[in-house]
């Protein structure tokens, strides 16, 4: 059972619509002088505070209807915001498994993309490339008791250099000394091709396979070309055109006879960009200029003043 304070609560929030005590308080207004022609002291007050009693009622009426309707609106913007909270999640959650599936799916094309491009690199050689070096080597040298060298000459050699293999290299060796030299002879006898004269003191070479460098070969592969005599002076430059299947690069070599030794300084441009920007420099470390020389091979233009 209610309590008199529960009945007397709901009494107090109960209100007839807006309007209803007006119209009371109107009728009223009305029908009293109707009825009652003449009206004592005791009764004008009595109808004065009926009337005063009516006019409180609407006014709480009013007010109690615009606090329920405020109440309805603040509801119905927390329900509406609470669906728009629920959507824009919904949103969310959506973007942001579309954006995982997204990056799990250019994960797996850059897997794939650069599986193929480490397998085509493979197959061509990537930005691999190889150096000829001659290494001096004294007269009378055998192997197993064979002579192989009767006098003394440079070991021709090609070393690999990176880490994808090369295929289908050529190398042209061109030697500035028996250049020199071919002119000459052509410049006596002016007859025939002067092109060919030249290129006749070319010498050319080709490996079909070198293997990368590696942990078991972590200078690269080493071949042996073949031999190469000694020049008539003691100071040789040489270029080595080479093309293999990812490109071209160009070498040039150097060899100084100090005190009866010869040494060697090398740099190689190419084949990609950025190893023309920046070449492969090697040289004997009693080289008379070390690095110096080959650093001069590839001279970069200064960049211009503003």
């Amino acid at each position: 059972m209610y309590s008199s304070t529960c009945v007397l609560r709901e009494m107090w929030l109960w209100h007839p619509p807006v309007g209803v005590w007006i119209g009371v308080l109107g009728l009223l207004g009305v029908l009293v002088p109707l009825i009652r022609e003449k009206v004592g002291p005791p009764e004008k007050a009595m109808w004065t505070a009926v009337m005063f009693a009516l006019l409180l009622l609407e006014i709480k009426s009013v007010y109690q209807d615009r606090n329920e309707h405020d109440n309805e609106q603040r509801e119905s913007r927390e329900r509406s915001e609470q669906n728009f909270q629920a959507i824009a999640n919904g949103l969310r959650s959506a973007i942001s498994q579309g954006a995982e599936q997204f990056n799990a799916t250019m994960r797996r094309s850059d897997a794939i993309i650069g599986g193929v491009t480490d397998s085509i690199k493979t197959q061509t050689g990537g930005d691999s490339f190889a150096y000829i070096a001659f290494t001096p080597e004294p007269g009378g040298v055998s192997l197993g008791g064979l002579p192989i060298s009767s006098a003394a000459q440079f070991l021709v050699s090609i070393t690999s250099r990176g880490k994808y293999p090369l295929r289908e290299t050529h190398c042209t060796l061109m030697d500035d000394e028996r250049r020199l030299q071919a002119v000459l002879e052509y410049n006596k006898l002016p007859s025939g091709n002067w092109m060919d004269a030249i290129t006749s003191a070319d010498t050319p070479y080709y490996i079909p396979y070198l293997h990368p460098q590696s942990k078991e070969a972590p200078t690269g592969e080493v071949k042996v070309l073949g031999w190469y005599p000694f020049g008539a002076k003691d100071a040789n430059d040489m270029t080595v055109g080479c093309s293999s299947l990812n490109g071209f690069w160009t070498e040039r070599l150097h060899l100084r006879k100090i005190n009866g030794k010869w040494h060697q300084s090398l740099s190689i441009l190419g084949p990609t960009l950025a190893q023309s920007l920046h070449p492969f420099v090697y040289s004997d470390s009693d080289f008379p200029e070390g690095k110096a020389i080959a650093e001069k091979d590839w001279p970069r233009p200064k960049p211009k003043a503003h």
